[in-house]
């Protein structure tokens, strides 16, 4: 809507400069338009540069994983690969019928974009059952008022996704 705004009142400086007879009406309305057009465009370049209007919101979520071993198993397990820095491809079961344990968050290289906002680690705690913590950050509108104002068609303000496999301290961790 911001766009609009600032188009329209590019055209009323315009029209007010040029259409406009009278000196004091016309610099007046001019100055006016003029400077409502240069404060809408700060306010556009501010919220794209330094996401004025918008804060940072985190939403935690938590689901139950299993072992890697057979259910019968007595010694539970989880297998971790690191890659990069600080980044592990964790392999679980997501149910506990499952025949096979799957990798979980390997790189996506067909979009690296959201690659790069994903990280993924384990860490061992006093739990009762292995999950997965998931804890999304996103930039979110402060009001209404904002979000009519810079909101875009398919914007995602997504800043960070990360992913923590939290195991019970009794469990193995085979890291690869």
């Amino acid at each position: 809507m911001i766009i609009w705004i600032i188009a329209a009142l590019t055209v009323l400086t315009f029209l007010s400069i040029f259409l406009i007879g009278n000196k004091v009406v016309r610099y007046t309305l001019g100055g006016v338009f003029a400077l409502l057009t240069t404060i809408a465009i700060v306010l556009l370049s501010a919220n794209m540069n330094s996401h004025v209007g918008m804060e940072k919101t985190s939403t935690t979520t938590t689901k139950q994983v299993y072992a890697v071993t057979p259910t019968q198993s007595p010694i539970k397990a989880v297998a971790v690969k690191k890659i990069g820095s600080n980044n592990y491809v964790l392999i679980y079961k997501n149910s506990e019928s499952d025949a096979k344990a799957s990798p979980h968050f390997a790189p996506d290289t067909s979009n690296t974009v959201e690659t790069a906002k994903t990280t993924s680690n384990y860490e061992k705690i006093n739990i009762e059952n292995a999950q997965i913590k998931t804890v999304t950050t996103n930039w979110t509108y402060k009001s209404d008022l904002w979000k009519n104002l810079f909101h875009h068609k398919n914007e995602d303000n997504t800043v960070s996704i990360k992913y923590t496999l939290q195991v019970p301290e009794n469990w193995q961790v085979m890291e690869k």
